[in-house]
């Protein structure tokens, strides 16, 4: 274990997460090698008396994996990965990024439901439920897990799964990183080598015919389908149009992944319906590729994120618009995103979990990104009004994608069912709150427990 004051040479990169709006000094950061470490790490922090902020990947856009003054327990150094292809099973350690976890287990013709973006972590994205385009499909990714091997806060390493502690099992599962330390997770993987897939590129002035195109798509789309779409000031990326570089312009990327002779016809009413896209790059690719198709900008680590995400049962035409109408009228840095949800996610293949919005069918990520000032009020403001603007018709946020971490949001991720259980459990597993640098449910106090 390698330990970082802040007099420590390198100790001001290795304090900085991904979004540059996050600027923490933690009093001490403890790069762990292995799960020995991760112990004599925790016992460190209670001689100390700090709280414990724990990083994996350390994309979460409310710096989750930072903190002022306490100790950052940085796992990124964990990265052993065991594939069993005969079983289907990977035991991977936090660490790991999703482009290292696919580049492996793509290998061997395996994948899990993960996001696109290569550069985030497994572990923060597992814990908060995880949503991904193979999700319609064979669930979220916290649904594909078979064990986690958990540091608890006293220094105990507990397994939970389906036979051992079923309830701590539970809540690991979308509950965040409330309860401990995740060490290794336990993956079910599924047989996945192409996919087909690419962008359909439109104009703005195409925006309300594409979405309301797609939304019906989705509609009736098997679950081997999943899309995403795009409203956004284009970047110079190799699938735009030059004449679109640095234009509004809307993107849909669908994607199939069942029997390749099915593709053309199920995604032919998105390329050939309606408007037509200005550039179609729908191909055959290798799912490593497709993986990689929207890469992290240049210069991402200095690049100010405020991006929040909304859970939507339906997305109806008022919504549309009104999310067009925001865009059009905001900066460059403002954009979009569209994700869909339904099919395996709705019927909780792996059994109940803390994941609760099942029920969503969209997920609709509002967008600011920006360089230069980091509390710049001309870019947030459209993505707070943004969102905000959801509120009546969302299911609550999700939780990957919250930035704003005041009770009230973290409850609405949850509902209140699955709160209150949960609540009960940090309660048992964590009851002085050591791990508070999350999306924090607080534990019950004694005088609470006595009143109840």
């Amino acid at each position: 274990m390698e330990l970082l004051t802040p007099a420590s040479p390198g100790y001001d990169r290795a304090r900085r997460v991904r979004n540059a709006r996050i600027d923490r000094r933690p009093a001490l950061i403890a790069r762990c090698a292995d799960a020995d470490d991760v112990t004599a790490a925790l016992a460190l922090a209670r001689r100390r008396g700090l709280p414990v902020a724990v990083r994996g990947g350390g994309a979460h856009v409310a710096g989750w994996g930072t903190c002022d003054d306490g100790m950052v327990l940085d796992l990124s150094g964990m990265k052993r990965l065991e594939i069993d292809p005969d079983a289907r099973l990977a035991i991977a350690e936090p660490g790991l990024t999703w482009g290292e976890f696919d580049a492996a287990t793509q290998q061997h013709g395996l994948a899990l439901p993960g996001p696109r973006n290569t550069d985030v972590g497994i572990a923060g994205h597992t814990l908060g439920g995880g949503v991904g385009d193979l999700s319609r499909q064979f669930g979220l990714t916290s649904d594909n897990v078979v064990f986690f091997d958990l540091m608890t806060a006293d220094g105990r390493r507990v397994r939970a799964s389906a036979d051992e502690h079923p309830e701590l099992f539970w809540g690991l599962r979308g509950g965040g990183g409330n309860f401990g330390v995740v060490v290794r997770f336990g993956f079910r993987l599924h047989p996945v080598t192409h996919v087909l897939a690419g962008p359909l590129v439109h104009p703005a002035r195409h925006a309300p015919a594409v979405l309301r195109t797609a939304r019906d798509w989705l509609a009736t789309a098997p679950d081997e389908a999943s899309l995403v779409a795009l409203a956004w000031t284009a970047p110079p990326v190799p699938f735009v149009p030059e004449q679109l570089h640095f234009e509004r312009s809307v993107v849909l990327i669908p994607t199939w992944f069942g029997a390749p002779e099915q593709g053309d016809e199920v995604l032919a009413s998105l390329r050939n319906v309606g408007p037509r896209p200005v550039s179609d790059g729908v191909r055959r690719m290798r799912y490593a590729d497709y993986q990689r198709l929207l890469p992290s900008p240049p210069g991402f680590r200095e690049q100010n994120v405020y991006n929040r995400g909304e859970l939507l049962p339906e997305l109806s035409d008022a919504v549309i618009d009104d999310l067009l109408t925001r865009w059009a009228a905001a900066g460059p840095n403002f954009s979009v995103v569209l994700g869909a949800l339904g099919g395996a996610i709705g019927r909780a293949p792996a059994g109940p979990t803390a994941f609760t919005h099942r029920d969503a069918r969209w997920f609709v990520e509002i967008c600011a990104q920006w360089y230069g000032a980091p509390e710049s009020a001309v870019h947030l403001r459209p993505a707070l009004d943004g969102w905000r603007a959801l509120q009546p018709v969302s299911r609550g946020p999700y939780l990957n994608l919250l930035p704003d971490p005041e009770p009230e949001w973290v409850r609405a991720a949850y509902g209140p069912a699955t709160y209150e259980r949960l609540v009960r459990l940090k309660t048992t597993w964590d009851p002085d709150n050591v791990f508070r640098f999350n999306a924090t449910i607080p534990p019950r106090l004694e005088e609470d427990t006595r009143e109840a």
